[in-house]
């Protein structure tokens, strides 16, 4: 369904009720990546998902992207839905998405998950050839070439061959997407995982998935990330970097956990 939320109209999905979980997805995908998780997380809870700003179904509009636009996107969006707190899972971009919300809204979020995501921690040489590689893919413009390297580099060796219906729905979903603002928004994402986070303001319990085979943001990231935040849960599943996909039985049982601990905001 389409919401007008902060200038703009936002593709999203509510499925259940009670208590409010929200997905926000990766860049280069859009609400459906998270076909595995609404069934399961819908039988005990409302699940919201969304079309981050620049995919899917929402409106694109010329302003400049940014993590702080993104975070205001989904405030406004729980605004419109009359939904008063949360717990937000994001995925990669989702996650520094949902880390924005959860600094900036301490009151609303009952709870945050990290999913193969990261903030900036410590250099490394491996995150920078990544982004000089995706920005030249990006720079062409293509959907099917960048929906393939993409999926390519988001699971495990030998998962495509083994999995081959699940990698080409994870295709399927990233070329209905149109990569026009791409590039404008990896640099807005690249902004802000350089940016400094201090992790110690976080005010609610947090969740922190990693794939032990995620060549950026693997369980070394993770572990720097837990110690900063202090009181964080970890887990490392043996995935790639798209864990929700490639072992969504053991990621939901993981999130499913940590939710049953929380202490709900009303």
């Amino acid at each position: 369904m389409k919401t007008h939320a902060n200038g703009i109209n936002m593709n999203c999905e509510l499925t259940g009720e009670d208590k409010c979980v929200a997905l926000v997805h990766g860049f280069g995908d859009n609400l459906q990546m998270w076909y595995n998780q609404v069934p399961d997380f819908s039988k005990k809870y409302q699940v919201l998902c969304y079309d981050v700003r620049g995919f899917g179904l929402t409106e694109k509009t010329k302003e400049p992207y940014s993590i702080d636009l993104f975070a205001k996107d989904f405030y406004e969006l729980l605004g419109a839905l009359e939904i008063s707190s949360v717990c937000v899972l994001g995925f990669s971009m989702g996650g520094r998405i949902a880390l924005e919300f959860a600094l900036t809204y301490p009151k609303m979020t009952t709870g945050l998950i990290l999913a193969n995501s990261c903030v900036e921690t410590f250099p490394r040489p491996e995150m920078a050839k990544h982004r000089k590689i995706m920005a030249s893919v990006l720079r062409q413009c293509k959907i099917k070439t960048i929906s393939e390297t993409m999926t390519k580099g988001s699971f495990s060796p030998g998962f495509e061959k083994d999995n081959p219906a699940a990698f080409q729905k994870c295709m399927d979903i990233r070329m209905q997407n149109d990569p026009i603002d791409y590039l404008a928004i990896m640099h807005a994402v690249d902004e802000a995982l350089d940016a400094a986070v201090d992790l110690n303001r976080l005010e609610c319990p947090v969740l922190m998935i990693a794939g032990d085979g995620d060549p950026l943001m693997g369980g070394s990231v993770a572990e720097y990330m837990k110690k900063a935040i202090g009181n964080a849960r970890l887990k490392i599943l043996p995935t790639g970097h798209l864990s929700a996909i490639e072992d969504p039985e053991k990621f939901n049982r993981v999130v499913l956990n940590f939710m049953e601990d929380l202490q709900w905001r009303e």
